[in-house]
């Protein structure tokens, strides 16, 4: 399995990702890859409330939520994805 980070990500860069609160990967495994949405508990509570707000509603695919958006907290999770042959996110 591979997670594909959008293209170089530094120090700073990280330190970005996770005031933000989300990211967009690219996750590979067995000959398949997915684009899976990182969010932090309260970024998505943001998302959520702005599309409800917009839209009437919340629908987005491959959504996964870590508690803080590091490179360690996704590729934890995704490891425990793989465990269950990434059923939660296809």
């Amino acid at each position: 399995m591979q997670v594909v980070y959008p293209a170089s990500l530094d120090d700073y860069d990280w330190t970005v990702t996770e005031a933000k609160g989300w990211i967009e990967v690219v996750v590979r495994w067995s000959g398949r890859e997915k684009a899976i949405t990182f969010y932090d508990p309260t970024r998505l509570a943001q998302e959520v409330r702005s599309a409800m707000t917009v839209r009437g509603y919340f629908a987005e695919r491959a959504v996964a939520v870590v508690p803080t958006v590091t490179r360690e907290a996704i590729e934890a999770a995704v490891a425990l994805m793989a465990q269950h042959d990434f059923a939660d996110v296809v």
